[in-house]
């Protein structure tokens, strides 16, 4: 269990950010963890016929909703190079750094609502 303790005070706008500064590295700790369970144990793993194995576990910056983590995680490749193989983003379906909550479109309503009034909604 997490608590969190926020401040709030002054307009709306303060106080979503009090509560966004509050809750944004909670969110980065959980999402870590989050991240680290489509990780491998680093084992040898077998792509079809090619056997790859850990070459370390390197440090990587992910991009999330609640923020920039980083996370080390195993890189595998097979005995002759070539290619580098990521299972945590293979796994976690992570494009370029940042997770498929990133790579979701828009939300219909605001699409919607560009439609109807311009570009920027208005």
């Amino acid at each position: 269990m997490v608590e969190v303790t926020v401040d709030l005070q002054g307009t709306l706008l303060e106080m979503e950010g009090a509560i966004r500064e509050a809750s944004n590295p909670v969110g980065r700790c959980v999402t870590e963890e989050a991240l680290r369970r489509f990780d491998t144990d680093g084992s040898p793993i077998r792509l079809g016929v090619t056997k790859l194995t850990a070459r370390g576990r390197d440090p990587k910056d992910y991009q999330g909703p609640c923020g920039v983590m980083r996370v080390k995680r195993y890189v595998c490749q097979s005995s002759r190079g070539g290619w580098i193989y990521c299972p945590l983003e293979h796994r976690g379906r992570i494009i370029r750094g940042a997770h498929a909550t990133l790579h979701q479109p828009a939300q219909p309503q605001v699409r919607a609502a560009q439609r109807a009034g311009g570009a920027d909604g208005s």
